[in-house]
């Protein structure tokens, strides 16, 4: 109440105080929110973390391949055809929508899968493919990009796009990439309902991420192999989420095609699958590992 007074007597210098602690308040704060990343990690914290190039040994993997001379395809949208970094790899910009351009004068998701790719398999060559549009229809179109795809000799398409179901289209559009030489790898394991054949998960690669402070997760049964959920200096604002796995994944095939181009999507699978280190109960990817089995796997091919 005697504080309350003082104000009324002095309304000036209440006014005064009320603005210097409003400063501080803001200094304080603002010095906060610069101690975060975008992920809500202090800095202290971001020295004890890693980055999906560490974290599945990627860098390491460049020791022995870096992609040279295999095609990635990424069905998406919003590419920058107008000269980023990793457009400098585009090969054959697609759109499997009518009227819809592949590039955008604001890029956003595809330009940040094609530049998770470009980071892992630095000479590979990227086709982009638009196969979504603003009203999130994207399976039919993703269906003829998978197509479209391994037309191109592609050794791997992806989808970061969201959750696919089960239809008798995917299923043909999958064999028929398969039959060419071309793995299919998707963010979600395909929706089918409990009666249909779970075939076709034999058949792609579906990814998944570790647990992590900010992103916490448990395994599942359906999700191939796991990837560190995000990096510590992304391109783009978004720079974690389940969307990284498909394209990560994909520049590990080319890095694995490019040391052995006879593998074929099955036994690619399956080496990313045997090379695994296991991660809190995660199966998480390891580069080296898997680059290193296809080179062994090549020299065995050869063996008189």
């Amino acid at each position: 109440m005697q504080a309350y007074t003082n104000m009324k007597k002095h309304p000036i210098a209440s006014a005064i105080i009320f603005v210097c602690m409003a400063i501080l308040f803001i200094i304080g704060y603002g010095r906060y929110v610069h101690s975060k990343d975008g992920m809500g990690l202090s800095k202290s914290e971001l020295r004890s973390k890693t980055n999906f190039i560490t974290f599945s040994k990627i860098d390491k993997a460049h020791n022995y391949s870096k992609g040279e001379g295999v095609k990635i395809a990424v069905c998406d949208w919003l590419f920058d055809l107008r000269g980023g970094e990793a457009s400098k790899k585009y090969l054959n910009p697609s759109s499997m929508i009518p009227g819809q351009p592949v590039g955008s004068d604001e890029p956003w998701h595809g330009e940040w899968m094609s530049e998770m790719v470009h980071q892992t398999a630095p000479d590979c060559q990227i086709i982009p493919i638009r196969a979504r549009t603003a009203d999130d229809d994207y399976q039919q179109y993703l269906i003829k990009g998978i197509r479209f795809a391994a037309d191109q000799g592609a050794a791997a398409v992806t989808s970061s796009m969201g959750p696919l179901f089960l239809t008798e289209e995917l299923r043909k559009a999958v064999d028929y990439a398969t039959a060419k030489g071309t793995l299919f790898i998707n963010v979600h394991p395909i929706k089918k309902s409990i009666w249909e054949s779970d075939e076709i998960s034999h058949e792609i690669i579906c990814t998944g991420l570790v647990s992590v402070p900010g992103h916490r997760a448990l395994p599942e049964p359906r999700r191939d192999i796991y990837v560190w959920p995000y990096s510590l200096t992304p391109t783009y604002k978004d720079g974690w989420g389940y969307s990284n796995g498909p394209p990560i994944v994909a520049g590990v095939v080319a890095l694995m095609k490019s040391a052995n181009p006879a593998l074929t999507p099955r036994e690619i699978k399956q080496i990313i699958a045997t090379t695994a280190f296991m991660k809190d109960g995660f199966r998480a990817l390891d580069a080296e590992a898997a680059v290193r089995a296809a080179m062994r796997s090549k020299r065995e091919e050869f063996k008189p």
